[in-house]
């Protein structure tokens, strides 16, 4: 039986990481990763401008998960410095299915050093051992090379490939959309 209402899912500890659930007081630390460029250039959100709108967003996109059957979201800690440095989370589900998407982000100084592939794995496990999900599936534009290395090292097929253009305040992307998936088949063969 899934647990409900996902507001507190199991913390995971990996190296000197941890995943938990993401709270208000995040904010701070969401806002100064989320406010640089680089690191929200292929997101469909950001770069944020104020403190403000870190703290709107994990009200009102991670928050209101929970009511559409989503855990609200991992925050990735570095256990070394107490701080929030990324998410991982499930952040939308097919209707009438047990498939959910994945997506991330990690501030850049954490950038190349496996920690994002960690914690996806992390989370793939989760959705198949504790969220009873049947398929995992994860995306990225082609352009965004580090999302891919992440994706391929945490056990996804590639599935299709879209055009896709996003557009944000500040520029516009013209790229192809890469699709991924995983199935709890493909996990438990792997195990």
């Amino acid at each position: 039986m899934i647990r409900k209402p996902y507001k507190h899912m199991p913390k995971i500890i990996f190296d000197h990481y941890m995943l938990r659930t993401i709270k208000t007081s995040d904010y701070l630390d969401l806002f100064e990763y989320g406010k640089d460029p680089t690191v929200t250039k292929f997101l469909n959100w950001g770069p944020m401008v104020l403190p403000v709108e870190a703290r709107r967003s994990i009200k009102e996109i991670f928050y209101p998960r929970t009511k559409i059957g989503l855990p609200r979201g991992y925050a990735i800690i570095d256990l070394n410095r107490n701080k929030m440095i990324g998410t991982v989370d499930f952040h939308s589900k097919v209707k009438d299915a047990k498939i959910a998407e994945i997506g991330y982000v990690i501030h850049k100084d954490y950038w190349s050093q496996g920690i994002m592939t960690q914690a996806v794995k992390a989370l793939i496990k989760l959705g198949f051992t504790y969220l009873d999900y049947d398929k995992i599936i994860i995306k990225h534009l082609s352009k965004n090379i580090g999302s891919q290395k992440v994706i391929e090292k945490s056990g996804f097929k590639f599935i299709k490939k879209e055009h896709y253009i996003l557009k944000k305040s500040n520029l516009v992307i013209s790229d192809d959309m890469l699709s991924y998936e995983i199935t709890k088949e493909d996990y438990n063969e792997r195990k």
